[in-house]
């Protein structure tokens, strides 16, 4: 198969007008690539899913449980799956950005636990979903990785008095991952974890972990506020029960990154944040404190967050949903752009002009995901046609009122993004997409129109040699 028929049988494979029978029997004859655009999407009929659960190639039953279009219920049908790596992505599950995936149910979860493969019970034991009885059973599991893995910490915590068994485990990895849990209420433990700058790849753990978060005595605290390694005094400047002679040494840190941190401790008021030497650039990725990430929807907190003069701050409120109009107003109208990014990303009021300014402005691959956001101006987008920047062409086809003559218009534009879209867009004339369907650099998007006339869906399966 010419590298042109191959593009042309990966869009279809995508096309929603695309007949069941057809998409069977590319199900049945295609590969890796050609699975990826029939599977990958929205919309897959059950009929084509049933085929995929029991496909012969694991490459295409694979596409199952790492999708994040399909419901827990399809993706848990792969748990009895006879390869140990595709269970092994069902206890995974998919992971994609800023984008809600549904929970296996519990009984998927429990299968997953009593795995033959301990690599598939150590993933579940692991995962920020498992119901707590689950990971419970498995602090018992006759693996250790398993066992230590269970200490991770996502989600229901370990009761106490597993912790204390597995304190006392035959395994050194099993007791020390127990160390990272049981730190918090058996303080001797925390000089033996200080110590320690392995990384443990099994629960995730480090010491700067340690130093943000464990209760300290007066003389570790002052070990680790004058510590030679930045990392360590970044993350002990973090700490609630930091005495506050330590917290005021920080603030004038000879690291930029350590005074940012402790600029965003709770108590400080206004006046102590603005007296801080700390910088914060427009492209900085800042982490929100545990005292702000953990209470977004303290409505109160996000008040004093949101009017706050410390950008930090305002990002960190920025991914609260909970923000009320008068809140989302505010934020609207900040002067930071990773502020009104963030309230976009995450907030579902965020207001039409704002979201249509953000996505203008934005440079991030993940400015098209406000396009799906609900007050997204879909409908205002047409009188971008005309623009010099073919970024913003493109969004010209995202409104439905946009006319056949402007879309084939586009259809000849110079950039190939522009083109690409025209070529998928159903309102491009037949005569254009047929033509379109022969250039390589919109071979792909024309395949998966749903006007392409189904001689030419016909066409391109005999091309590509699916009989």
């Amino acid at each position: 198969m010419n590298d042109l028929a191959h593009k042309r049988l990966r869009g279809l494979a995508g096309n929603p007008a695309l007949p069941l029978e057809w998409q069977l029997r590319l199900l049945e004859h295609g590969n890796r690539d050609v699975w990826f655009g029939l599977l990958w999407r929205p919309g897959v009929a059950d009929e084509v899913l049933e085929a995929a659960v029991s496909h012969p190639d694991p490459a295409a039953r694979t596409l199952i449980p790492d999708n994040w279009y399909l419901s827990a219920t399809w993706r848990a049908r792969m748990a009895d799956d006879t390869d140990a790596a595709i269970r092994l992505t069902v206890a995974k599950g998919p992971t994609p950005f800023r984008m809600p995936v549904e929970p296996l149910p519990a009984e998927t979860f429990a299968k997953l636990a009593q795995d033959p493969d301990p690599q598939v019970r150590a993933e579940v034991a692991g995962h920020r979903d498992v119901p707590g009885e689950v990971r419970v059973a498995l602090a018992a599991d006759p693996d250790p990785i398993v066992r230590a893995t269970t200490c991770r910490g996502w989600g229901v915590e370990l009761p106490r008095d597993k912790v204390e068994s597995l304190l006392c485990d035959d395994d050194p990895r099993v007791r020390r991952a127990a160390m990272q849990l049981a730190y918090l209420y058996r303080p001797e433990f925390i000089p033996r974890l200080l110590e320690d700058d392995s990384y443990d790849s099994v629960t995730w753990f480090d010491r700067t972990r340690v130093a943000a978060k464990a209760p300290l005595d007066r003389a570790t605290a002052e070990m680790l506020a004058t510590h030679e390694d930045d990392e360590l005094r970044e993350a002990v400047a973090a700490n609630p029960c930091l005495p506050a002679d330590l917290v005021a040494a920080l603030a004038t840190d000879e690291s930029p990154e350590v005074r940012l941190v402790v600029s965003m401790r709770q108590e400080l008021t206004e006046e102590q944040r603005a007296a801080i030497d700390y910088t914060i650039e427009p492209h900085d990725r800042i982490t929100p404190p545990d005292w702000l990430w953990h209470h977004l929807d303290d409505l109160d907190l996000m008040r004093l967050c949101v009017h706050s003069r410390h950008i930090g701050l305002r990002r960190g409120a920025a991914y609260s949903v909970h923000l009320t109009p008068d809140l989302v107003t505010v934020l609207a109208a900040d002067s930071d752009f990773a502020v009104r990014l963030l309230l976009c990303e995450n907030h579902p009021a965020a207001p039409a002009d704002l979201l249509l300014r953000t996505h203008r402005e934005a440079t991030v691959i993940t400015r098209w995901d406000l396009l799906e956001r609900p007050n997204f101006p879909r409908d205002r987008l047409a009188e971008f046609a005309g623009s010099p920047d073919p970024q913003l062409r493109r969004l010209a086809m995202v409104d439905p009122t946009t006319p056949a003559a402007t879309i084939e218009r586009l259809s000849h534009d110079p950039h190939e993004d522009v083109r690409a879209d025209a070529a998928a867009d159903p309102r491009l004339p037949v005569g254009r997409l047929l033509q379109l369907l022969g250039e390589a650099a919109t071979a792909t998007a024309a395949a998966s129109n749903p006007s392409l006339p189904r001689e030419a869906m016909a066409a391109i399966l005999t091309e590509g040699g699916i009989s």
